[in-house]
């Protein structure tokens, strides 16, 4: 029952968003005609499935009883790292590839080491949220939704060279998805 309470409260701290009077919310965002829309939809539906298949797989087979903890551990730290690189994106935080309009290239917090934060602290949910009720067939939709991490942060950061004259500097010192190696 404790993994399900870890799981459920950290699926919680994932989706829950607090927010004060002081900040508007943006304006809706309107794809450009270069903007991949298909890959930004299966980049969605392929979280929002293995987050819903993962307690259905648990329901049916029960789980397997190994790996739990660390599933606990990778999910909440992926939980930790999306939210904190969605902090610090402030108000250039977009659901599209290409940046929002008038967004500033953050090079802060997270930023400042890795290009893509929030699409580690993703992979890390993909890979910890089975694991934490013990699934193993939905870690296939994990693999499924690394391989579109890959592919769209490549395209998300040739969308940020092509609309900040210093995206070349600070990808020199900032790596793609695994600090100090990609």
């Amino acid at each position: 029952m404790i993994w399900w309470l870890g799981y459920v409260v950290l699926l919680a701290i994932l989706f829950v968003r607090v927010r004060t009077d002081a900040v508007a919310p943006h304006a809706p965002l309107h794809p450009g005609p270069d903007e991949p829309v298909r890959l930004v939809a299966l980049h969605h539906a392929v979280f929002y499935a293995l987050l819903v298949g993962t307690p259905l797989e648990a329901l049916i087979t029960g789980g397997a009883p190994r790996g739990r903890l660390l599933g606990l551990l990778l999910f909440a730290a992926g939980v930790a790292t999306y939210r904190t690189a969605g902090r610090a994106l402030g108000e250039s935080l977009s659901p599209l590839v290409m940046p929002r309009p008038g967004a500033e290239l953050v090079t802060r917090g997270p930023y400042r080491y890795l290009r893509h934060p929030m699409y580690v602290g993703q992979a890390l949910v993909a890979v910890g949220a089975p694991l934490t009720l013990g699934c193993r067939w939905v870690l296939v939709l994990a693999v499924l939704a690394i391989g579109i991490l890959v592919v769209r942060s490549a395209l998300e950061d040739a969308a940020l060279a092509r609309t900040f004259p210093e995206h070349g500097r600070w990808a020199v010192q900032a790596k793609r998805l695994i600090p100090f190696v990609f």
